[in-house]
């Protein structure tokens, strides 16, 4: 009995996909994720960008009873996610303090009467929206950007920690965590701080075979800059986004750039919001190719053929900068991962960590060993690929490419073939 109902769901749910999302068929992870929703359970996914982690709650939301809530971090991941569900006739809504007033009312009044299948909602709102949301039909709770939440994870985002109290007081509705990149600390994090009860744990490989990863050390930053401006000349098709560590860097780094000539632009917090919206836009649908960003630029960068990332300065965290990196090639293609650094990106890597430390956004223990894995990567006598991918759990990679085993590898070459021979 148990079997025959677990295939009539998946029969329910796979005629949604193709008949809504027009795919043909769930990938394992989607079925696993899928499945854990429709029995009620909780679930915590990681899986990688690309992975179609939005249809392992959107799908289940449209079989069960009730309202689906999902914790989203942006209010531009929210509006993407609500439009591209309007497109398919699903309903669906966001709630956001950017809104109007009535905007925000008729919101609450479909969610109340059952008009809405999915509701959007920031984790600040959700924590101030308990007495409105107490008492409605919650099929599954998603939290997205599930790293947010932890101490140990990229992008540590206080209000995040306080959803698991909030969803006690909502009477524990099933809660699915998802999120593209975490170390096994942040996700045992995750599923403590959200009290995850049992969950069904899902963590897909992290591996990019198509992004090769490279590392330099330069001796100024005028030197570095230079090598950035001869690659983005070189660049042929495709975007390119360069990371620095501060505001003022991307400033300074994008002028620079734009000395050459170079349709480079800043972007950052410091920004004004109707600035960063346009930015975002104009780099999303094409219009826009050179980006010098700081870590904002970060969640809902949804470019396909990004061929590019350049790191000038060194990453708190390996989940941080493999997240970044990983921007490059998510269509498949061969893409390149640089990361340029000066002696002095150390000593200002472990001020920004001390810093936050002190200020309550990160562990102790996961910045310090965060930091020293970098470190390690910069100059690492051994693969950097697998160095990255065994911070975050996983071993036995084969290297698809890193400068490390490119370099080892063709010296082998070169040893077994012995001399040349011929004439000189």
């Amino acid at each position: 009995m148990i079997r025959e109902n677990r295939n009539a769901q998946l029969t329910a749910a796979r005629s949604l996909l193709r008949g809504v999302w027009q795919h043909r068929d769930f990938r394992h992870h989607q079925r696993r994720a899928i499945l854990a929703a429709l029995h009620s359970r909780d679930c915590l996914a990681v899986l990688p960008t690309g992975g179609g982690k939005s249809l392992c709650y959107q799908i289940p939301s449209l079989l069960m009873r009730g309202v689906t809530i999902v914790v989203s971090p942006l209010i531009s991941l929210m509006q993407d996610q609500v439009a591209a569900l309007h497109a398919r006739n699903i309903a669906a809504a966001y709630l956001a303090s950017t809104q109007r007033r009535q905007i925000q009312q008729h919101v609450w009044r479909a969610t109340r009467t059952g008009q809405l299948k999915l509701l959007y909602i920031s984790p600040e709102r959700l924590r101030s929206a308990t007495d409105e949301l107490r008492g409605m039909p919650i099929s599954l709770v998603a939290v997205d950007e599930a790293h947010c939440i932890s101490e140990w994870g990229h992008q540590f985002r206080p209000p995040y920690r306080a959803i698991g109290r909030t969803l006690e007081l909502l009477g524990r509705p099933p809660t699915m965590a998802l999120t593209a990149t975490a170390s096994p600390a942040t996700r045992t994090d995750i599923a403590r701080v959200l009290r995850l009860r049992r969950p069904v744990t899902i963590v897909q490989s992290f591996d990019r075979p198509n992004l090769r990863f490279w590392v330099r050390r330069f001796a100024s930053n005028l030197e570095r800059i230079t090598e950035v401006s001869r690659l983005l000349e070189a660049l042929r098709g495709g975007a390119a986004i360069i990371y620095v560590p501060t505001r003022n860097r991307a400033d300074g780094v994008a002028a620079l750039l734009r000395r050459w000539d170079l349709p480079v632009v800043p972007y950052h917090a410091g920004l004004p919001s109707r600035a960063r919206r346009s930015i975002l836009a104009r780099f999303r649908d094409g219009r826009l190719r050179f980006v010098v960003a700081t870590s904002a630029f970060g969640m809902g960068i949804d470019r396909p053929d990004v061929r590019l990332v350049v790191h000038l300065g060194v990453p708190l965290r390996p989940e941080s900068y493999y997240q970044e990196a990983g921007r490059a090639g998510r269509d498949g293609q061969l893409a390149q991962c640089a990361l340029f650094w000066l002696e002095g990106d150390l000593r200002l890597a472990g001020r920004l960590a001390r810093r936050a430390i002190a200020s309550g956004g990160m562990g102790s223990e996961g910045a310090g060993r965060g930091l020293e894995t970098m470190r390690a990567y910069l100059t690492a006598a051994r693969c950097r690929r697998r160095l990255l991918l065994s911070y975050l759990g996983e071993q036995g990679v084969r290297c698809h490419g890193c400068d490390w085993c490119n370099s080892t590898q063709g010296l082998l070459r070169r040893l077994r073939r012995g001399p040349r021979t011929g004439k000189t």
